[in-house]
Parts: C-alpha cells; sequence; structure tokens
C-alpha cells in the first residue's frame, strides 16, 4: 500500500530528472510514467516470481495516476480574478436587476473571489466582535455569477467563531464549491485545493496575516484560519498596535515553511498553482492607524511582502492574488508570473460605521484577466469596476451588525467607462510601475506589457 500511495503522488511529467537505482522498486515511482511504464514491464518480465506481483501493483498505479496527475495544457486557459466579496445577502433576491450586469463581468475558465464573510444559518448571530455574517443563499448567488474557486481565508472567517468557519465549509461541499485557507484543523486549512477543469487542474492555496482574532487559526485539532504570522523583531505584528522603531517585518518560520510546502506539494500535481493571501500588515503601525491618518503604506506592499511574494513564486505559484487594503495596489511579474497585490473589492456590503475603509477609491477597482497557455503566461488585462456606496433604504448608522436592504444593494459592481475609468486604470499603471511593470490603457481597458522572456 505505501507503494501505490508513493506512486500516486508523482510529479507530472518535466519534473527533473532524478537519477535511480533500476532495481529499487521507490526509485520507480519518481520517474517518469512513460519511463515507469517501460521500467516496470521489464522488471515484470526479468525478475523473480516473488518480485513480479510488487512491480505490477507500480504498474497499475502509474496507470491510475496518470489520470489524476497534471496534464500539459491543450488550450489557452483564462482565470478571471476579482477583488474580494463581501457580501451579506443571496443577491439574486436582494437585488435581482444586478445579477445579469455582474454575470457579463466574470469569464472564463477559473473564476476567483475571497469570500469576505462566514456563512450563518438561520437563527445565528453575533453580539460582540465584528459580524460579517451572510446567509448559506449568498454561496449560491456567487456560484450563480459564475465563481468556482474560493478562498475562505480572512480576518472575518472566525466572525461566528468555530461555529462558522464549520457552516462555512459544510454549505461550500454540499454546493461542489472548491475552496482553501479554512478547515477542521491546521492540515486541512493549509491543504491545496483542486479545481478541474477541460485545460486542466487549478490549485489554490490560501493564507491570511493580521487582524487574525485570537483562536481563530487552525491548530491540529482546532478549526480555523491558515494564518501566515509577522514579526517585527521579537514582537508579533497582528496589525492591531503601532509598534514604532519596530525592526523590519518577517513571516514567522514555521508558518512560512507550511504554505510553502502547501505550493511545492500542488506544483507536483496541477497545470496551474494560485496563491491567496489576506494581508492587513502594511507596517508598523496598526491597520486602523494606517487607514485612518490616510498613510501612503495603505497604497502599496510593505517590503516584507513582495520578498515573501517572491519566494511563493520561487516554490511553484503561478499566479499570486492579495486583498486587505482594501484598494488596488500594483501588479509585478516576476520570473513570468503576475503578482497582484491587492485586487480592492469586487463586492463591498460594508456597513457605514466602518468610516476608516470607506474612502472613494475603496469604491473603484479592476478585474484582472490572465491567460496561460502550456504553462506559459499569455496575457493579462483589466476592467475597471465601480461599486455604488449608496444602497437602497436607509442604513444603520449606529451598528455594524445591523443586515439590512441598504447594505445588501450597496457595494454592487458594474463596469466603469470614460473618465473614470481612466482613472482608475491610470491609478493602476502608475502603482505597478516601481515594480517594473507596464500597464497600456486601451480606452476603458487596459493590459499589462508582457517582456519577452529568453
Amino acid at each position: 500500500m505505501e507503494m501505490l500511495a508513493y506512486a500516486g503522488r508523482m510529479r507530472p511529467l518535466g519534473f527533473p530528472s532524478r537519477r535511480v537505482g533500476s532495481g529499487n522498486v521507490l526509485g520507480l515511482a519518481i520517474l517518469s510514467r512513460r519511463a515507469q511504464r517501460k521500467k516496470a514491464m521489464e522488471m515484470i518480465k526479468t525478475r523473480p516470481w516473488r518480485w513480479r506481483r510488487a512491480y505490477l501493483a507500480i504498474l497499475v498505479a502509474v496507470a491510475c495516476a496518470a489520470d489524476g496527475a497534471a496534464r500539459p495544457q491543450s488550450s489557452p486557459m483564462t482565470i478571471t480574478l476579482a477583488g474580494q466579496s463581501m457580501i451579506r445577502s443571496d443577491i439574486r433576491r436582494t437585488a435581482p436587476a444586478e445579477v445579469p450586469v455582474i454575470q457579463v463581468l466574470l469569464k472564463g475558465d477559473v473564476i476567483f473571489t475571497n469570500l469576505e464573510s462566514t456563512v450563518a444559518e438561520k437563527g445565528q448571530t453575533v453580539h460582540e466582535g465584528r459580524g460579517f455574517l451572510t446567509p448559506p443563499q449568498a454561496l449560491d448567488a456567487l456560484k450563480a455569477f459564475g465563481f468556482n474557486l474560493l478562498s475562505f481565508s480572512s480576518n472575518h472567517a472566525f466572525d461566528l467563531g468555530v461555529t462558522g468557519i464549520q457552516n462555512t465549509i459544510r454549505e461550500a461541499d454540499r454546493r461542489g464549491i472548491v475552496h482553501a485557507g479554512t478547515g477542521n484543523n491546521l492540515a486541512e486549512a493549509a491543504a491545496p485545493a483542486y479545481l478541474h477543469t477541460p485545460k486542466g487542474t487549478v490549485a489554490l492555496i490560501a493564507s491570511a496575516s493580521g487582524l487574525i482574532s485570537p483562536g481563530a487559526n487552525a491548530t491540529a485539532d482546532r478549526p480555523g484560519v491558515n494564518e501566515l504570522r509577522v514579526d517585527a523583531g521579537d514582537q508579533p505584528n497582528e496589525a492591531t498596535e503601532d509598534l514604532p522603531g519596530a525592526p523590519a517585518n518577517r513571516p514567522r518560520p514555521e508558518d512560512a515553511q507550511r504554505i510553502l510546502q502547501s505550493i511545492q506539494d500542488a506544483r507536483q500535481r496541477a497545470d496551474l498553482v494560485i496563491v491567496y493571501q489576506h494581508n492587513h500588515v502594511f507596517g508598523n503601525h496598526s491597520f486602523s492607524t494606517i487607514f485612518t491618518e490616510g498613510m501612503q503604506e495603505r497604497l502599496a506592499p510593505n517590503e516584507w511582502l513582495i520578498r515573501w511574494t517572491h519566494a511563493e513564486v520561487d516554490s511553484g505559484a503561478d499566479i499570486v492574488v492579495m486583498h486587505g487594503a482594501p484598494l488596488l495596489h500594483g501588479v509585478e511579474i516576476y520570473h513570468g508570473r503576475p503578482i497582484f497585490y491587492d485586487l480592492g473589492n469586487f463586492i463591498y456590503n460594508v456597513p457605514p460605521t466602518l468610516a476608516y475603509i470607506d474612502e472613494p477609491m475603496s469604491w473603484e477597482s479592476a478585474l484582472a484577466y490572465v491567460q496561460f497557455e502550456r504553462g506559459n503566461l499569455q496575457s493579462v488585462s483589466f476592467q475597471p469596476i465601480v461599486l455604488n456606496n449608496i444602497g437602497e433604504g436607509r442604513p444603520d448608522v449606529h451598528s455594524e451588525y445591523t443586515n439590512n436592504r441598504f447594505l445588501d444593494t450597496r457595494g454592487l459592481p458594474q463596469p466603469a467607462t470614460g473618465a473614470r475609468a481612466g482613472y482608475i486604470l491610470e491609478r493602476l499603471a502608475d502603482a505597478s510601475k516601481p515594480l517594473g511593470t507596464t500597464i497600456e490603457i486601451k480606452g476603458d481597458r487596459a493590459e499589462i506589457v508582457l517582456k519577452v522572456r529568453d
């Protein structure tokens, strides 16, 4: 059984070869599939009878593993990346006229967002902490829009405690929605999720950093979020307090190793690997200080984040995408792989009580359309969007827990056009220049000018 399991975890064709002994059964399992079949047949014919059954088992395992292992893409794959979805209701019911508008924006083989809320069943409420809760039917709405890949890792994943974590996972599984970033234990929360499409298999690894409530991180025996903890010297930086004069931020080694290992594992089984991070650690000030005072740090990635995302790409990530600001940040192309440092908001049902994350730029963003073919980046284009900051009905300016029509119809996307589209795209282009990326604006759309790789 160990031999079969080992053979089933082999790397796809194209993985750098390893020299192995021709008579080593475990060595056989890390050869290419074609070489494995050939070698197994030779061994079946030439080895003593008592060994032939073992080599025959390897041959069967190779054939079975070929069905689930990654295959080279036969045609271009399009991945649509949206901003975070802070969805508070089933929009099909609360704002039905907006459904076709949203559906037109979402296209491609893989359509991704982060669920910036937690599922609450009927009668479940939060009386302390932030209650970004949504009914199970909101997942049906996201699915109807076209989303087929979701991250659940965020600071709001624990807004209903363990119950909310388990609700969200259960309801997504019932609907067959592929998701990553939370789990009933740390192994589940850190594990890659796999979306199988006619054009190839896509893996998702998701994590969150900053503003994670005490007890919200998954452990070996506790449900929660796949947290990437960040330290400033010998102090934890949870983005909850100012740390003046603290050393530079860096990911905690054990968390970094776990996430990089998940990326490496996914690289062995998927045609494309998407890595998501919900980040609130922008510097050595608290998140609320940075945004309340409008500090420049809120508009660009911190140095630690640039180094970290590069390590993720070096470990096998094809796309790195982030939310959390919640503002549109720049894009970097690192070793032919796009890093979206923040895509802002896509659905933003945020209560008016949270005024410090309510500025004009919070209601403007862009969708990214990424195309890969045979593992190579072909294009990255952008559709600017605007969100309505005034919903229908009357807001509750005293409580952030109230869920009403104003919230349900607030922060819904539509295409940006004209001067406003140009402004959003120019801001994106300006934010990307320091990262070495040139974005060419063409009317109401834009595209990254990709450099020819040697």
